[in-house]
């Protein structure tokens, strides 16, 4: 895998034929080859004079080279010394099919986050803008995706925003370069890593994770530049703060958007509004995602945040995760550890049935009719044994007659 990306480098000093063959045997969109060994048929028999004097002067140059390179550069150019030296053995005439197959896999190349799942049909992309909630969890997501995008209103059209990240703009795409962050959805993705948060919506789907089956040499080289790059955003949120900008530089949603300002190309001369709406917002506060997992509900609000609603959205929203995600909650012990009592309907109708039983094993024929009328009888009658057993007096009446038939067969 840690070929993956190293394309651009390599391409230069393969034979035209073998470069021209990894371009069109690829679906569109993909640097993909086949999952195949790689065949004879697939390299010249041999290479010409001057291709072979490339391929050795690139190993030569590794050689000399890779020990003062860091690491991420270094394991990249090892890389590739391989690939050519694998390259000179198979088209030579001790090239083996061991050595076939492990050019074949060192040049199985995956365009750049191109594992990153962004197909429509995956949670995140079910929430579009003009969704209309359906729900009491989807209309307190809308809320708060209303209210962020007021939030970065109330900033984003500030004289100070526009000249300080055109100002770091340079230093900051130069940093992240390596990581070839190609549109707005990757650069999301991979600034919310960075910042170690994600969203989450109302039917548990949240963003991709970019790293998730990323080569190993994509994830060494993020976590290089991931901190450098949110040191230089929260530099740069301080800076527009000083400048007189009403935001607050510890909110991670101010900090995922100055990333796309910075890192994209969005037209900063634009009315705020249209600014906005190209980008990927989150609400000014988050869900504690550690304390969900442990059953907790743990909020923060940034200063964008402080109003009841949004704070009340947020704690409900923090409740869901915890429920998705944690424990079941402990509730307080009824009347201080008390067994609950049962409600005095409840017990008075297991003391019926109870006495009705044992009428009916005297009088099994007895039926609600017979009650009711013999309720003042003789001792012998069955309403005079129910009336005795319940406890009443002769001048308490009788059980409702539908009472008594759903009781009758309630006991069978």
């Amino acid at each position: 895998m840690a070929s993956s990306w190293r394309w651009g480098v390599v391409k230069d000093w393969l034979p035209t034929s073998e470069t021209m063959r990894c371009r069109s045997d690829t679906l569109p969109g993909s640097m993909r080859r086949p999952n195949r060994a790689l065949e004879q048929s697939d390299l010249p028999p041999d290479l010409s004079p001057e291709q072979r004097r490339k391929l050795e002067a690139l190993i030569r140059w590794a050689d000399e080279t890779a020990e003062s390179l860091p690491p991420p550069d270094r394991s990249r150019l090892e890389g590739d010394r391989k690939i050519a030296e694998l390259i000179l053995r198979v088209t030579g005439p001790d090239g083996t099919e061991d050595d076939r197959r492990a050019l074949a896999q060192l040049l199985h190349v995956p365009l750049p986050w191109s594992w990153v799942q962004r197909k429509p049909g995956v949670g995140y992309r079910k929430w579009a803008d003009d969704r209309v909630p359906r729900n009491t969890e989807e209309r307190r997501h809308k809320r708060q995706k209303d209210f962020a995008v007021k939030a970065v209103l109330g900033w984003i059209g500030h004289p100070a925003v526009a000249h300080e990240v055109e100002a770091a703009r340079p230093a900051m795409k130069a940093l992240v370069a390596p990581l070839f962050l190609s549109d707005k959805g990757i650069v999301t993705f991979v600034t919310a890593d960075f910042l170690e948060g994600a969203s989450v919506y109302p039917d548990g789907s949240e963003w991709p994770d970019p790293f998730a089956g990323a080569p190993p040499d994509v994830i060494e080289l993020a976590a290089q530049i991931g901190p450098t790059f949110v040191a230089h955003l929260r530099k740069l949120a301080d800076r527009i703060e000083a400048a007189g900008a009403p935001l607050d530089p510890s909110d991670l949603a101010v900090l995922l958007v100055l990333s796309q300002l910075t890192l994209l190309r969005i037209e900063l001369a634009r009315p705020p509004t249209e600014i906005a709406a190209d980008l990927n917002i989150w609400p000014p506060g988050s869900i504690d995602r550690d304390a969900a997992a442990r059953g907790h509900t743990a909020v923060h609000a940034s200063r964008h945040g402080r109003t009841v609603r949004f704070q009340a959205d947020l704690a409900a929203g923090a409740e869901t995760v915890a429920l998705r995600l944690g424990p079941a909650a402990i509730r307080a012990p009824y009347a201080g550890g008390g067994k609950r009592q049962k409600p005095r309907e409840e017990r008075a109708q297991e003391s019926r049935r109870a006495a009705l039983a044992e009428v009916l094993a005297v009088h099994p024929d007895a039926n609600a009719g017979m009650l009711r009328r013999t309720w003042d009888g003789p001792v012998s009658t069955p309403g005079r044994m129910l009336r005795e057993k319940l406890g009443r007096l002769v001048d308490d009446k009788p059980p409702a007659e539908t009472t008594l038939r759903r009781d009758l067969r309630e006991i069978g």
